[in-house]
């Protein structure tokens, strides 16, 4: 079954942006009482930031919802599923710890790896044996 990688790759990159532009506006927690009209309705930054994380979690069970409809349902979490959890948790850890962030060294290891050593190494595992397969 093959994913939508530039569907997931729009999504991150699109709350990355958001999240970047609320830093660079200065948001601190006094700011959560902040109204703008939205229509005819005043609407507070908490209402948004709190619709931004409900608005996932929603559409995560929506994808939950629509893959159990299609006989689609995960057996088991697909390890590509848990790498991304895990680097997105990682990530989420390095928000507000400044420019030189605690464990820099060690999330700039783990890029290394996967660019250096998971990619060409999976990949040569997974060739050779689809080569062994061929030639058999």
């Amino acid at each position: 079954m093959k994913t939508d990688w530039n569907l997931i790759r729009e999504a991150l990159g699109t709350v990355i942006d958001s999240c970047e532009r609320l830093e660079a506006l200065g948001y601190r927690e006094t700011h959560r009482n902040l109204t703008v009209d939205v229509g005819d309705r005043p609407v507070s930054v908490w209402e948004f930031l709190t619709s931004a994380a409900t608005l996932a979690e929603n559409a995560r069970y929506q994808v939950i919802r629509e893959r159990h409809d299609q006989q689609m349902d995960l057996r088991y979490v697909p390890e590509t599923a848990r790498m991304l959890v895990a680097t997105t948790a990682a990530c989420a850890e390095l928000i507000g710890a400044g420019r030189h962030p605690p464990a820099e060294r060690c999330v700039k290891d783990m890029i290394d790896w996967y660019r250096n050593y998971f990619d060409p190494h999976v990949a040569d595992a997974i060739n050779s044996a689809a080569a062994d397969d061929a030639s058999s």
